[in-house]
């Protein structure tokens, strides 16, 4: 039986591939694509969002490994070399492989050990991020519309990093990141090769580290109360060279009040879950804050890092005194930010504005949405129908991302 066993095992990481190389030039979607479902968790310390993933055989010692939401990654899973060897199941891409081939024209072989690599856009890095390509099975879970939740094994093609400067730039609390960019090898696209579902994200993301968001990939939106029956949409931008998600805004409104933006360009405002809060361009960033401050019925206090906008809570019915937050977008559509999605409580009875100066660095992008603004509502970005849809907070339905979860 043993030696069964064993013979099985080393046969495993040859599957992989054979699936991968089958995959990955197939495309017609099945008519019962599963929707896979990640539940989310929060940092409280460093405010990211991050899942823990089952890399290798279920059954044997599969490595846990926590890996932050990146919206702009372009590997299904990046994490340290060091980390992914330790798999029993892994097994490492060769430069003449078929799969290795398929990765061109940003790929190279390193010839040391005569492994596949590639150049995978991150939104940690500035630059693409040399990386060696390899395969392994990773455990899912699949969710129905009725709540029923099923676990599943998935081979990907993973990418691994050795780049000291590129791994201290990665979160410290997580071990790596799951890239969710519109790329060939990104978790999205493999699954959807993989298992002919939607090419479609659902995410809730939690305000609480107790509570658990999801992220939902493919299919249609699997919340069974009316929550996504009621989202408004604005046309989703795919940046050409980083794959990253982008929309257009056209205006800020405060209160009613207009904050001027600077030059109309198609797909001015980034989607990105790795900035903890909304970063605006310094001019931009400065309108906004005087306006909120000409608002607001607080009293203005002495800053806090990293905010320039403090207020003093004390004795303050938020309700009253904070006013809301509205991105105009492309096509009408607004996204209102309310006052939980605004102001970060940084110490007792002091506030401040969750929104971060991007100074005069950010040329080309107005604003970056940060994961605070997004937290208690259900983001869907449809790469099929190039479509970006948002919710309300869920927090005015009495209901939470970490509630409103199929888990």
């Amino acid at each position: 039986m043993y030696t069964t066993m064993a013979s099985l095992i080393k046969l495993f990481p040859l599957f992989i591939i054979l699936t991968l190389q089958t995959c990955l030039v197939s495309g017609v979607k099945k008519p019962n694509s599963p929707v896979f479902l990640l539940p989310l968790i929060k940092d409280k310390a460093t405010s990211l969002y991050y899942t823990n993933l089952n890399l290798g055989n279920i059954n044997h010692s599969p490595l846990t490994q926590s890996l932050a939401i990146d919206l702009g990654g372009g590997s299904a899973a990046l994490l340290r070399c060091s980390t992914v060897v330790k798999s029993t199941t892994y097994l490492p891409i060769r430069c003449n492989s078929a799969v290795c081939k398929q990765t061109k024209p940003d790929s190279f072989c390193f010839n040391k050990t005569n492994t596949c690599g590639k150049y995978v856009p991150t939104s940690f890095t500035e630059h693409p991020l040399n990386t060696l390509l390899g395969t392994d099975s990773v455990s899912l879970l699949t969710s129905k519309p009725n709540g029923v939740t099923n676990s599943v094994h998935s081979p990907l093609i993973l990418s691994c990093s050795n780049n000291a400067n590129a791994l201290r730039l990665m979160p410290k609390v997580v071990n790596g990141t799951i890239g969710l960019g519109n790329s060939s090898f990104s978790l999205l696209s493999q699954l959807a090769s993989m298992h002919k579902n939607r090419r479609k994200l659902s995410l809730c993301l939690p305000s609480k580290p107790a509570g658990l968001g999801s992220l939902h990939i493919g299919g249609v939106s699997p919340y069974t109360n009316d929550v996504s029956k009621n989202l408004a949409s604005t046309p989703l931008v795919i940046d050409q060279t980083t794959r990253e998600y982008f929309i257009d805004v056209m205006s800020i409104e405060i209160a009613g009040n207009v904050v001027p933006l600077g030059k109309k360009r198609r797909g001015n405002v980034m989607i990105c879950t790795l900035a903890p809060y909304t970063v605006l361009q310094g001019s931009i960033y400065k309108a906004l804050v005087r306006e909120f401050v000409s608002e607001t019925k607080m009293l203005r206090v002495a800053n806090v890092k990293p905010f320039n906008a403090c207020f003093s809570s004390k004795g303050v019915r938020a309700a009253v005194a904070v006013p809301v937050i509205d991105l105009v977008m492309n096509g009408g559509a607004k996204w209102r930010i309310n006052r939980w999605n605004l102001l970060v409580k940084v110490k007792r009875d002091v506030v401040c504005l969750g929104f971060l100066d991007g100074g005069v660095t950010m040329k080309t992008t107005e604003m970056v949405i940060g994961g605070f603004q997004m937290e208690d509502h259900l983001v869907e970005l449809d790469l099929e129908a190039s479509e970006f849809s948002f919710s309300s907070s869920l927090l005015l339905k009495n209901t939470s991302c970490g509630q409103n979860r199929i888990i």
